[in-house]
């Protein structure tokens, strides 16, 4: 979308570079590069503090500004100068449910290039591109809420499913992969006999401390009740069990786990080309060996092994 909206900049003026920027930080004072194109356009990432003039006519008052000589006019902040060849801009601002939630700019090598029309033209191209751009990041949490969670917070059932497919992929080009099922043993009893939001406790615990324990390359999610899932690239079972046992050390460490006594039996799977053709078989092979690790457990009931 922020591709769309700079070439859309480029369609309706005449201009050597065009640059979205967004406002962020706890009071939406710092401006970051989000977008840019254009042969003067500035690097994206690029940040700098939103106060002074420049800032007070932009956010507060709301109103596009031009600032006809780059190199010299006292509008722009000295931290954004050193980034700014000789020229003009203009700029403005990006108004999403009600607050500036960015900046769209438009620059030229030329001195005094933008007229008072020009501005209207980039003020109305920055209305329509706020829409789309607070639409875009509409969908995007929505997508994300899909795909997450909501009481732990890891990714779910369906985000697990897409990942592991991906590593599947990636282990049948000759990458190692091991799968990791956990289920808390007796979990029900712990639900009926202290309640759900006990229950809920136990279930966030258990997943922060996965989170923690977890490798950047990895996934950790949720599968499904009390059952949670690892997926461990470039790995193999000596690792993934050092894995395990880190995991097992934070449960027995873990305030609110220890003191209902709370165990976890695992299920190891290694991706195996020989034998595995899926994502599910990879997923069942760790499940079976799950439940035979719980039956041979004292204290745990064997249940029956899945299908």
């Amino acid at each position: 979308m922020l591709e769309k909206v700079i070439a859309a900049v480029f369609d309706v003026l005449d201009v050597d570079g065009a640059s979205v920027w967004l406002c962020e930080g706890p009071d939406g004072r710092v401006g970051r590069i989000a977008g840019a194109g254009g042969d003067i356009s500035l690097p994206v990432g690029l940040t700098w503090n939103l106060d002074g003039e420049l800032s007070e006519k932009l956010l507060e008052m709301r109103k596009p500004v031009i600032i006809d000589d780059l190199a010299s006019s006292p509008l722009v902040p000295e931290d954004l100068r050193e980034h700014l060849e000789a020229g003009s801009g203009v700029g403005a601002p990006l108004l999403m449910s009600g607050k500036v939630a960015g900046i769209l700019t438009a620059g030229s090598r030329r001195p005094r290039h933008f007229s008072e029309a020009d501005s209207a033209v980039l003020q109305r191209l920055a209305s329509q591109a706020a829409v789309a751009l607070e639409n875009a990041r509409l969908h995007t949490n929505l997508q994300a809420l899909s795909l997450t969670d909501p009481l732990t917070g890891l990714p779910n059932r369906r985000r697990l499913q897409i990942h592991l497919e991906k590593e599947v992929a990636a282990a049948r080009r000759g990458r190692s992969l091991v799968v990791v099922i956990f289920d808390l043993d007796n979990f029900k009893h712990y639900n009926d006999t202290y309640g759900h939001l006990v229950g809920d406790s136990i279930l966030r615990a258990f997943g922060n401390i996965r989170e923690d324990e977890n490798w950047a390359m990895n996934l950790v999610a949720r599968y499904g009740g009390d059952e949670f899932m690892s997926v461990l690239a470039e790995s193999h079972v000596d690792g993934a069990s050092y894995y395990v046992r880190r995991v097992n050390e934070r449960v027995s460490a873990d305030a609110l786990m220890g003191e209902y006594g709370l165990t976890v039996s695992v299920g190891l799977a290694e991706f195996d080309p020989a034998s595995t053709k899926g994502a599910e078989d990879v997923i069942q092979a760790a499940d079976i060996d799950m439940y035979s690790s719980k039956s041979q457990r004292p204290g745990v009931p064997p249940l029956a092994s899945p299908q």
